[in-house]
């Protein structure tokens, strides 16, 4: 970085002699940052009252810059009323940020991020995409927890993209036992093996835990209709130097059973959706059976030639009676059309066979199963055993138009 600065003194001489000759800085004042004046100071490494010239105020700039805190940095100097220097430095906060959490077993993180707020306002569960300032609130993030601690990237969970800065010891404990209270509906065996990845694998950090359990606990509760568990605490338990014994403390709450489901949207085939969805209605409301159903929801609608139609959920709970109501949101997307059917490697008499069974015309809607199907259906008069592979290949054309190519190998 390069910082820039001022003089203020009007006669060209005297400048030559202030920039080199020491005077006590006498006022300081900052602009630009949400950082404290006082701050700013210390991490200067100036004083009041101490000696000042450029040089001092070319190493206080560097060491600023150091931080990793400021995009930029420049400063005007000038005399001050009792005869020593008024210093006033204009900085532009680092803005880019990222994501960040802090990881460190037995301490308050909560107590943690408030204190690192107190320092530096802008920093609320976020740090600067900058290696430089990560490492110095590493460093103090570390004094005030008692501990060492270093920098690790964790992508998301949910594989959304994006990643959390996450600020932990270098050495983490694994889970040698999980214990489970208050769990009726679900046995801990149960609720032990859906978390086992966890414990093999993963290690320990309080808000690490707490994510996985969310992730996964409430999946297994869902699948039984309970969709107002809530998991009231972890306590981790120290086993040995390298592991930890934790118990989750569980409300299972009321088990849902599922009421209607409502398809909505414009020109749908309604009954053939809601019959490939076979749902389970007044049964409990096991979320991934109730996805499924979804997923195979979409295939009437693609089948009829809307090849991106998406099936969007919402969940409407009845807590007074229990019951789980969804609405399905279907986006149908442009219509594709068949385009120009291509065979190789049938003889003539074969592919005017195939021809002639082939039922889809240019233009009509196009059916993604189609091709598939017709295979299966060729197979049954046509004997497959005289090809080493076949295959049904489909060319995207402009204007959502798909071309279909039937491949096959005769064995040599």
């Amino acid at each position: 970085m390069v910082w820039r600065g001022f003089w203020l003194f009007p006669a060209l001489a005297v400048l030559a002699v202030a920039q080199s000759t020491p005077f006590p800085l006498e006022k300081f004042s900052v602009t630009g940052t949400a950082l404290s004046k006082e701050l700013v100071l210390q991490m200067s490494g100036l004083k009041i009252g101490a000696p000042l010239n450029k040089a001092a105020i070319d190493e206080a700039c560097r060491k600023l810059d150091a931080t990793g805190l400021f995009q930029s940095i420049n400063y005007h100097y000038g005399p001050a009323p009792k005869h020593g220097y008024a210093l006033t430095l204009t900085l532009a906060d680092f803005h880019r940020m990222s994501p960040a959490a802090i990881d460190v077993p037995g301490a308050d993180q909560d107590a943690l991020w408030r204190r690192l707020m107190a320092k530096y306002p802008e920093f609320d569960h976020k740090v600067p995409e900058n290696q430089a300032a990560q490492e110095l609130l590493a460093r103090e993030i570390g004094q005030m927890a008692g501990a060492e601690l270093v920098i690790r990237h964790e992508e998301d969970l949910l594989g959304h993209g994006g990643s959390t800065l996450v600020f932990e010891p270098p050495t983490l404990p694994r889970v040698a036992n999980m214990t489970f209270t208050g769990n009726h509906e679900l046995t801990s065996q149960q609720l032990a093996a859906a978390m086992d990845k966890v414990n093999a694998e993963q290690e320990y950090t309080d808000r690490r835990f707490r994510r996985y359990v969310d992730l996964n606990l409430r999946r297994a509760y869902e699948e039984h209709g309970m969709y107002r568990v809530k998991f009231l605490s972890l306590t981790a338990k120290k086993a040995d130097d390298r592991t930890v014994d934790v118990n989750v403390a569980i409300e299972e709450g009321p088990q849902y059973t599922l009421g209607k489901v409502e398809v909505v949207g414009e020109d749908l085939p309604r009954k053939e959706m809601l019959q490939a969805g076979a749902f389970k209605i007044g049964q409990p409301a096991n979320w991934t059976e109730i996805q499924n159903g979804i997923w195979a929801m979409e295939k009437p609608v693609k089948r009829s030639g809307y090849f991106d139609a998406a099936a969007v959920p919402e969940r409407i709970f009845d807590d007074q009676h229990h019951v789980l109501d969804v609405t399905v949101k279907v986006r149908k997307g442009p219509l594709y059309r068949f385009g120009e059917l291509s065979i190789t490697g049938l003889s003539p008499e074969l592919e005017a066979k195939a021809r002639g069974m082939w039922r889809a015309h240019p233009g009509d809607p196009y059916d993604f199963m189609y091709p598939g199907e017709f295979l299966r259906e060729f197979s049954k008069v046509v004997d497959f055993r005289q090809f080493s592979k076949y295959a049904a290949a489909v060319a995207p054309q402009p204007n959502h138009v798909m071309d279909v190519k039937l491949e096959f190998a005769p064995r040599g």
